[in-house]
């Protein structure tokens, strides 16, 4: 008999759960047909061969999947060979290369349609010429009020 009572409340705790995940998930996609937007687009910039480059972008609305293009080649997530991280709207490069220079856009896309961010243009600063000073806007994760997908 214990054991019957037992699946019962796990199976209670699933439903809780489920409904819970529903009740979040609709907060996010109450409007299915709602065309995504990019309101936050990334930046162009110029860094040192081995330096960090930080690229951030902000879509509307906020649960949807966003991903990342380099030289409209869409990159499928976080790629260790290439030392970029993908976390929500915000693509890092570890360390500058040859490979990982290029024109950058990020990605939104729902279930009514997809919208490419403005390229951002990451140039390999000349050995002679100093860096520009300029600060990267990055939104705070928790910002977001959902977990995105990559």
């Amino acid at each position: 008999m214990s054991r019957g009572m037992m699946i019962t409340q796990r199976g209670k705790r699933s439903e809780v759960t489920l409904a819970c995940l529903l009740l979040a998930m609709a907060g996010c996609f109450a409007n299915l047909n709602e065309v995504p937007q990019v309101t936050v687009q990334p930046s162009s910039t110029v860094q040192k061969l081995g330096g960090t480059v930080i690229l951030g972008c902000v879509v509307e609305p906020p649960c949807m999947n966003t991903t990342w293009r380099l030289n409209g080649k869409e990159l499928n997530g976080s790629d260790d060979a290439l030392g970029v991280l993908i976390t929500r709207g915000t693509l890092v490069i570890t360390a500058l290369s040859n490979h990982t220079v290029g024109r950058y856009q990020c990605v939104a896309r729902m279930a009514a349609g997809a919208v490419a961010s403005v390229p951002a243009t990451v140039t390999l600063a000349s050995e002679s010429a100093p860096l520009p000073s300029h600060s990267v806007s990055v939104p705070h994760p928790d910002q977001t009020p959902c977990h995105q997908s990559h």
